[in-house]
């Protein structure tokens, strides 16, 4: 049974991006005091089989420091790959304690890379503590068909080990899956179709209908790069039966012309920002 989403998913990207490291416990726990009813985070898959929350499949140089607490130069950042390590090597690095150089409000911490059920366990027992409402997740699977058995396993596989681990985090109904693989949402639409899935895209030359056809069936949520929304898609969403939440929206202009346009939800860094001007319009 597919658990019944609120009104308006407010979505926490990476967490709390703007103001905490991504993707980390601690920037989870930020986004939910934000406001953010949903939790959005980016997976990799680890050389043991662990399912880690990142959203490189290497370990990024822009916001990371190696082992020893060094730089790690650029050319090099692409041999540290997430899928080539065990999960006891990848959190050796420091990906908190670096300035993140497009987001300066980031609150540096010396953090590292979460398992996913590390970060689940917090975060149920944060809301379980301090009384808080249940939080929603949207699991981003990060993959492509040119990083099959390179960057991450093949479909069939990657998707065992994400539901294995979903199954096993005692979080019911309260998640959704997104990618812009549509093999993965072809593979878990075969293996779990009640699991609600999200249809991610940048692509403003393809109508939704003719992304529903290529992929044989429809999402619960279409979710595209922000930029592209208008209210025709907003309109075309509704009469698909479509949930439609826009990725990332930063900007305060932006917020209100989609919370105006009546989107589902919207994906942001800056989760107690959208929060505040929606009490603002009163929406």
């Amino acid at each position: 049974m597919a658990y019944p989403f609120p009104d308006f998913l407010l979505e926490g990207h990476r967490g709390a991006r703007g103001t905490m490291p991504e993707n980390t416990i601690e920037g989870m726990i930020k986004a939910i005091h934000g406001g953010a009813n949903t939790l959005e985070m980016d997976l990799q898959f680890t050389k043991d089989g662990t399912v880690v929350v990142a959203h490189d499949p290497y370990i990024n140089e822009v916001y990371s420091l190696d082992r020893n607490g060094n730089e790690i130069p650029k050319l090099q950042a692409r041999k540290y790959v997430i899928y080539k390590m065990t999960c006891d090597q990848i959190q050796l690095y420091d990906v908190g304690s670096k300035p993140h150089p497009n987001f300066p409000l980031q609150q540096n911490l010396k953090l590292h890379i979460p398992r996913l059920k590390d970060l689940i366990h917090a975060v149920e027992k944060h809301i379980h503590d301090n009384k808080l409402p249940p939080i929603i997740y949207n699991f981003e699977i990060k993959a492509g068909s040119q990083g099959d058995h390179l960057w991450h396993p093949a479909p069939k596989e990657l998707t065992e080990i994400l539901l294995n681990e979903i199954d096993a985090a005692s979080i019911e109904n309260r998640f959704h899956i997104s990618s812009f693989d549509m093999r993965q949402l072809i593979e878990l639409k075969n293996k779990r179709p009640e699991i609600p899935l999200s249809f991610l895209t940048a692509d403003k030359g393809t109508s939704i209908q003719e992304h529903m056809d290529h992929l044989g069936f429809h999402t619960k949520i279409f979710s595209p790069y922000y930029k592209t929304v208008t209210k025709s898609m907003v309109m075309d969403c509704k009469k698909l039966g479509l949930k439609i939440i826009p990725w990332t929206v930063n900007q305060p202009a932006e917020m209100k012309r989609l919370l105006k346009m009546q989107v589902d939800g919207i994906i942001t860094d800056y989760p107690g920002l959208l929060h505040k001007i929606r009490s603002e319009l009163k929406v």
